[in-house]
C-alpha cells in the first residue's frame, strides 16, 4: 500500500508536469502568431518572458518529481524508465523557447512570404507535442494503446521535417540578403528540433510499454 500510493503521487505530478509542457508550446505557438500578425518586438519580448516563465514551471515540476523518486517513490526498475522519460521529456519545452529566445535575441524578422509556412510548421510541433503528451498520460492510464498517440507523433513529425525541407529550399531560393538566409534556416531547424525532441520521447514511451508486455 505504501508504494502504491507512492507511484499515484508520482503518477499525479507527471500530468501536473504533462501540462506545464503543453501550456509552454501553447505560449511558443501564440509568440509565433503574434510575431508574424505584427513584428512588435515590444510584444514579442512579453510574450518571450511567458514563454520562459512556463518552461521555468515545467523545470521546476520535473525536479520535484525527481526528488520524489530519489526516495523510492517507485521501486527501482521502474524509476530507472521515468527518470529517462523525464529527462527527454525536459529537451521539448527547452527547444520551444530556444525557438522564441532565437527572434528575440537574434533580431529575426521573418518575411511575409514565408509566414504562413513558419506558423504551419510550428502548430504541427504544437500538435506533436499534443501526441506526445497523450502518449505518456497513457502510460499510467491504458498503457497498451500508448503507441497509437506514438504513432500520431511519428506522422506529425514526418510532416515536420517535409515543411522545414520545403521551407528551407524556398528561404535559400528567394532574394533575400545572404546573413538572413542563414538566420531563417537556423530558426526553421529550432522550431523543427521541437517535433523531433517529442519523437525523441515517443521512442521512450515505446520502449517502456515493450518492457510492461514481457
Amino acid at each position: 500500500m505504501f508504494f502504491e500510493n507512492k507511484q499515484k503521487k508520482v503518477e499525479s505530478q507527471i500530468t501536473q508536469y504533462c501540462d506545464s509542457v503543453i501550456n509552454c508550446l501553447d505560449e511558443f505557438r501564440n509568440t509565433f502568431t503574434e510575431y508574424c500578425k505584427s513584428s512588435d518586438r515590444a510584444q514579442l519580448a512579453s510574450d518571450y518572458t511567458r514563454v520562459h516563465k512556463a518552461e521555468s514551471i515545467a523545470d521546476d515540476i520535473r525536479r520535484e518529481i525527481e526528488v520524489m523518486m530519489y526516495t523510492k517513490a517507485l521501486f527501482p526498475e521502474s524509476r530507472g524508465d521515468i527518470l529517462g522519460l523525464l529527462e527527454t521529456m525536459d529537451k521539448v519545452p527547452n527547444e520551444a523557447e530556444s525557438a522564441v529566445r532565437m527572434i528575440l535575441n537574434q533580431h529575426i524578422e521573418i518575411p511575409e512570404q514565408f509566414r504562413p509556412d513558419i506558423l504551419q510548421l510550428v502548430d504541427i510541433c504544437h500538435r506533436c507535442v499534443s501526441a506526445m503528451i497523450e502518449s505518456v498520460n497513457k502510460l499510467f492510464s491504458e498503457f497498451t494503446n500508448a503507441t497509437v498517440a506514438i504513432g500520431k507523433i511519428d506522422e506529425l513529425e514526418s510532416e515536420a521535417d517535409f515543411i522545414e525541407e520545403n521551407l528551407i529550399e524556398n528561404i535559400f531560393a528567394s532574394n533575400i540578403e545572404g546573413w538572413r538566409k542563414l538566420l531563417l534556416r537556423d530558426l526553421v531547424k529550432r522550431i523543427a528540433g521541437v517535433s523531433d525532441r517529442a519523437e525523441n520521447v515517443g521512442d521512450r514511451v515505446r520502449i517502456i510499454v515493450a518492457k510492461r508486455r514481457i
